[in-house]
């Protein structure tokens, strides 16, 4: 009954924010509510907004001067909470993600969604399959919390996890992680979806300032963690050489130079090798790495592999 009425107190929001005159007796008999309902609703309506805003006209005859009033309720504004902001940049990030929320969410899914449409038009990227909702509730309570958790991930068990962060990315969802490896100094992004099940411990962790700002600057999943960076030149073909020109792809992205054969070289601030070998492979053949002399040979090493490869397929 609670929710009927919300309903009916929104319809008639809806009605009277349209620019149109409601004359009460009118608004029944298109409505079915009663004269007294129909009178009870707009004075809980004229208490909230204020008599100023939705005022009679004449006896049982009422207008609005405010056409957005009923806007407040369905497009993103700084009152809104933690979840409903979430709703509305994932649905310019990547729209359908919510196909894994719960059907009670799917109406202000659907509401949002109409109203996003008539200034947006979005192209996302496609998404992974819809994550556990149980797993994906024990994993915000663990941060929230900064619990410890053991998770299962894939066929492999995690002991003693600090789970510091969901990251959505690219219509991926993400988790930033500290385990007890020696990779990466222990820093480590997971897949949510291949988590198949969390336990969450007792003991809880703390996490200091360069941890929460690594987690919140990093650039790529590759970044190396609590690693000094260092620096490594490119050099990248004129066929493709206007969009690093009209793009940075790393902060520390800078053109010192050109080569001999019109190649343009690149410098980069960069905490792990994996950093620029996504960057590499991206833009493969036209992108080769000058230095330092180590990474050279790593996509050397790549490109052999790759071949051998290949030749198994003649």
């Amino acid at each position: 009954m609670k929710n009927k009425k919300i309903f009916e107190i929104l319809e008639l929001l809806d009605e009277l924010t349209s620019g149109r005159e409601v004359v009460v007796r009118n608004y029944a008999l298109k409505s079915g509510l009663s004269d007294r309902t129909i009178r009870r609703y707009l004075g809980d309506l004229r208490e909230f907004f204020g008599e100023n805003a939705i005022f009679s006209i004449s006896q049982g005859s009422y207008i609005c001067k405010n056409k957005e009033l009923f806007k407040r309720f369905v497009m993103p504004n700084e009152q809104q909470d933690e979840s409903e902001k979430l709703i509305d940049m994932l649905h310019i990030i990547n729209p359908g993600f919510a196909k894994f929320m719960p059907q009670t969410h799917k109406k202000v899914d659907a509401k949002l969604t109409k109203e996003l449409a008539s200034v947006f038009l979005i192209k996302g990227s496609p998404h992974e399959q819809s994550p556990n909702l149980r797993i994906f509730g024990l994993i915000q309570k663990a941060i929230k919390f900064r619990r410890y958790c053991d998770l299962t991930y894939e066929d492999e068990e995690l002991k003693n996890v600090k789970i510091l962060k969901i990251i959505y990315s690219k219509g991926n969802w993400q988790l930033a992680t500290l385990c007890d490896t020696n990779q990466n100094n222990g820093y480590k992004v997971l897949r949510l979806c291949f988590v198949k099940d969390v336990t969450i411990k007792k003991s809880s962790f703390y996490i200091d300032d360069y941890t929460e700002n690594f987690v919140r600057n990093s650039e790529t999943f590759m970044d190396g963690y609590r690693q000094k960076a260092y620096e490594c030149i490119v050099a990248v073909s004129p066929n493709v050489a206007k969009y690093f020109k009209q793009k940075r792809f790393f902060r520390s992205q800078k053109i010192i130079g050109e080569c001999e054969n019109g190649w343009i070289k690149i410098s980069y601030e960069i905490t792990s090798d994996d950093m620029i070998v996504m960057l590499f492979k991206r833009w493969f053949p036209d992108m080769v790495v000058l230095s330092p002399t180590a990474l050279r040979d790593k996509f050397s090493l790549m490109l052999k592999d790759y071949n051998k490869l290949m030749s198994e397929f003649k």
